[in-house]
C-alpha cells in the first residue's frame, strides 16, 4: 500500500476498489461482445431476399435487404411492378407480424428497379416481410417473404 492509502478511510478504499472492479468488468464485457458472432455489424451482400406475392393488386418482382461495404444497408426492389396509386408505402414487418410493422418510406414508383436506405439494424436483423401498403384504401397490395441468405 502507498502512504496516501494508509490515511484514507476504509469505506472510501472499498468504494474505489468496487468502482475499479465494475469498470474492468464492463471493459471485459465489451471486448467479449465485440468479438462474438452476434455483433451488430452489417455484412456486405444480400442479407435476405424473396419474391413479391400479390394480395389486393398484382405485385411482382423481388425484394432484398443488401448490406454495402461501407456498413450501410438498402432495400432493393428489382423487376418491381404494382398498380400505381397515391399513398403507397413500403412497410417492414417483423417476425411478430402486425404488432411489429415499421413504415419505411413512400414508394417512389410503381415499377422498375429501386433502392431505399434502411437503418443498419434492418440488415443485422432483417424483417420477415416487405409489404406494399396503400394508406388511402388501408390494404396490403402485395408482400415479399424474406429468407436469410446466411
Amino acid at each position: 500500500m502507498t502512504k496516501w492509502m494508509l490515511h484514507m478511510p476504509r469505506t472510501r478504499l472499498l468504494l474505489i476498489a468496487l468502482v475499479a472492479l465494475a469498470l474492468a468488468g464492463l471493459a471485459a464485457g465489451l471486448v467479449v461482445a465485440r468479438g462474438s458472432g452476434a455483433s451488430g455489424r452489417v455484412h456486405a451482400g444480400v442479407v435476405a431476399s424473396g419474391p413479391f406475392q400479390s394480395i389486393s393488386w398484382t405485385t411482382r418482382g423481388r425484394a432484398a435487404i443488401v448490406g454495402k461495404k461501407d456498413g450501410t444497408a438498402v432495400l432493393r426492389l428489382t423487376a418491381f411492378q404494382t398498380q400505381q396509386a397515391p399513398e403507397l408505402w413500403i412497410v417492414l414487418e417483423g417476425r411478430q407480424g402486425v404488432t411489429s410493422r415499421r413504415q419505411l418510406t413512400n414508394l417512389r414508383s410503381a415499377w422498375g428497379n429501386q433502392e431505399y436506405a434502411v437503418p443498419a439494424d434492418v440488415a443485422v436483423h432483417p424483417p420477415a416481410r416487405v409489404l406494399i401498403y396503400c394508406a388511402k384504401c388501408g390494404k396490403v397490395w402485395g408482400y415479399a417473404q424474406l429468407r436469410r441468405s446466411f
